[in-house]
């Protein structure tokens, strides 16, 4: 009893540094966020508002790229638009707020959102091989792993006497996504939540968390072995309740403009590997975390079985 809560005792060890590192990219990030992108574009963050604003305004737009007449005003140009349409039904209380006010909010709230990542991580860990579990903890919450993607931002550098190091160092790619305002990080707090909400034997919420995640599909197909697994209890709760949230959050949206026709457009004609940042990789990275420490236990737990055989008369005999 002891070393397992020794374990556990590690785990939140390993889990609270994580998100200290967290915080201490963000604390980087945070003073870029109200400069544009480039010359030419705004934050990631301006793809989202001025989609919303679209939508309520100007809504066969959405997923054009250029700058359209009556559009909110965002300097030097917004960036495309190109998650689901469902994901501004989350996105629509932001709009309430003028474009920097709420641009601060989202990132704000995405850091405020990596304490329960941290408890849906710690959940699915905490019973698991101590080593195994950490490395996962930390590579969710922190993403030390290379990504393949085509654009990193400039980050300062931090003085640590001797020598300096990259902010980006401490987290990269969660300093990706607070300094170019991106929706990733909520799409991991998304993905992760449902499923552990699957491992609790939660199908509808399960459900409803991935119906949400689903902004970006790359990541949500990624995700949905493990979330198969996870559900394979509930597995008929868990597909009715995915097919109903699915439906209800994206089929008014072909009947509304196109505006979900259009979408599937999109998607078909976007370059999906040159587009990838490293922003996308953090729901990405953390489920196949997540996966490989499910493949490696169960092949542990089945070499620690013991093999059980028949004898000819019915009883049942145990052998190691």
């Amino acid at each position: 009893m002891r070393q397992k809560l020794s374990n556990k005792h590690t785990i939140i060890l390993v889990i609270l540094i994580a998100i200290a590192l967290n915080i201490i990219s963000f604390c980087f990030a945070y003073p870029e966020i109200s400069k544009p992108e480039s010359d030419t574009l705004a934050r990631d963050f301006s793809a989202y508002y001025t989609a919303g604003y679209r939508l309520l305004h100007n809504p066969t737009k959405i997923y054009f790229d250029v700058v359209q007449p009556g559009d909110y005003q965002i300097l030097p140009q917004p960036q495309p638009f190109k998650y689901t349409p469902s994901f501004l039904i989350l996105f629509a209380p932001f709009l309430t707020l003028d474009y920097l006010n709420a641009l601060t909010v989202f990132d704000i709230m995405q850091l405020a959102l990596i304490p329960a990542l941290a408890f849906f991580v710690y959940k699915l860990v905490k019973d698991k091989n101590l080593i195994l579990g950490a490395i996962t903890a930390f590579i969710i919450l922190i993403q030390p792993i290379p990504t393949p993607s085509v654009n990193e931002p400039p980050a300062p550098l931090v003085n640590l006497g001797l020598f300096s190091v990259n902010s980006q160092c401490f987290a990269p790619s969660y300093y990706c996504g607070y300094v170019f305002v991106n929706a990733h990080i909520l799409q991991a707090v998304l993905l992760i939540g449902a499923l552990y909400l699957g491992f609790a034997k939660k199908p509808w919420l399960s459900a409803l968390l991935f119906t949400f995640g689903l902004l970006d599909p790359r990541a949500a197909l990624v995700t949905l072995p493990l979330l198969l697994w996870y559900n394979r209890q509930e597995i008929r709760q868990f597909i009715m309740a995915t097919i109903a949230f699915v439906l209800a959050t994206n089929l008014p949206f072909f009947f509304y403009h196109n505006i979900g026709s259009t979408f599937l457009r999109t998607e078909l004609n976007a370059n999906i590997i040159y587009q990838s940042y490293a922003y996308d990789w953090i729901p990405i990275y953390g489920v196949l975390a997540l996966t490989i420490m499910e493949i490696i236990t169960a092949i542990i737990k089945k070499r620690k079985t013991p093999l059980v055989y028949y004898k000819t008369n019915g009883s049942k005999q145990l052998t190691l």
